[in-house]
């Protein structure tokens, strides 16, 4: 039995003329007599008598139609509240998301998310872990790739792009690189998750061997490794957009960008239905970022000038 069935069952009810009822719902006269067999069928009772000329509850039908119009009652409500609860999202929001995105791209707008929805309370967790969001309670992750699950769901909420870059202090030691080929004459800031580096090329993709007598295991620290003057490395433009514009890193090898750039993502578990909670959130932040967003087109328009 749908919901419908039960407004048209009201209808019919209150206008005591099938027929308009059904008009009023779409239906041809045949299939709005369908339409009432098949409820009263579902329901295992006739709820009207019929003749060619009039048409009247039956006693079983009274009863239903009073509890029909109780139910649709209270589903009309519930619904009303549902709708003003979509227009003022609320709710705990449990957010992960990786220390250093976080730290500069979420926690200085948090002030202004706040005062924009004062009834969601929020509950952040930086980390560098890739949480599970199911099994550990989250409502929504952001992250710098799609997560393999595919039963999650995702919403792009900016562009990445990374860059080969160094420190003015190593390349005034050891010069720059212009081309892929020149790489092997340099030092490089290694990490154990990423060992390769991918370049486009005039013939395609090129891919170079990334590992160094030095390897770390987290962004930061080629990062900080970087800035240090202790070699080359591959950062996304949201890491070290500051440092590009205000000269601290340079970025190298731009006849040959960085290949497989990545993107920010939005992820949050699966469902038929999205809390409104969690898209103001996410419309929150796309609109922060802008598109491009502003760690790309920061840097640039300095470099530019």
């Amino acid at each position: 039995m749908r919901l419908d069935d039960l407004r048209f069952f009201v209808r019919v009810a209150l206008l005591k003329n099938l027929s308009a009822a059904g008009r009023e719902f779409g239906l041809s006269p045949s299939a709005a007599s369908a339409r009432l067999v098949t409820l009263e069928k579902s329901v295992g009772s006739q709820l009207m008598s019929r003749t060619t000329r009039s048409i009247a509850l039956t006693e079983a039908g009274q009863i239903f139609k009073e509890h029909a119009l109780a139910a649709l009652k209270e589903i009309d409500v519930a619904l009303c509240q549902l709708d003003e609860k979509a227009e003022e999202p609320s709710g705990s929001l449990r957010i992960s998301c990786n220390m250093f995105f976080g730290r500069k791209h979420i926690l200085p707008y948090l002030n202004e998310f706040r005062d924009r929805y004062p009834k969601i309370t929020l509950e952040m967790s930086f980390s560098d872990r890739l949480v599970d969001l199911i099994a550990e309670g989250y409502d929504l992750a952001v992250r710098g790739a799609k997560l393999p699950d595919s039963t999650l769901r995702a919403r792009k909420l900016a562009g990445n792009p990374r860059v080969l870059c160094a420190s003015p202090e190593y390349i005034a030691r050891k010069g720059e690189p212009k081309t892929p080929d020149d790489l092997n004459k340099h030092e490089f800031v290694g990490v154990s998750f990423m060992p390769y580096w991918y370049f486009e090329g005039p013939k395609g993709e090129i891919t170079f061997d990334a590992t160094s007598s030095i390897m770390g295991d987290s962004g930061d620290y080629a990062y900080d490794a970087a800035l240090y003057g202790m070699g080359l490395t591959v950062k996304s433009v949201a890491h070290v957009w500051e440092d590009l514009r205000d000269g601290r890193l340079v970025e190298l090898m731009t006849d040959y960008p960085v290949a497989r750039s990545g993107e920010i993502w939005a992820v949050y578990p699966p469902g038929n239905f999205t809390p409104p909670k969690i898209t103001a959130f996410i419309d929150f932040l796309r609109g922060k970022y802008g598109s491009p967003p502003y760690w790309e087109t920061d840097y640039r328009e300095a470099r530019s000038n």
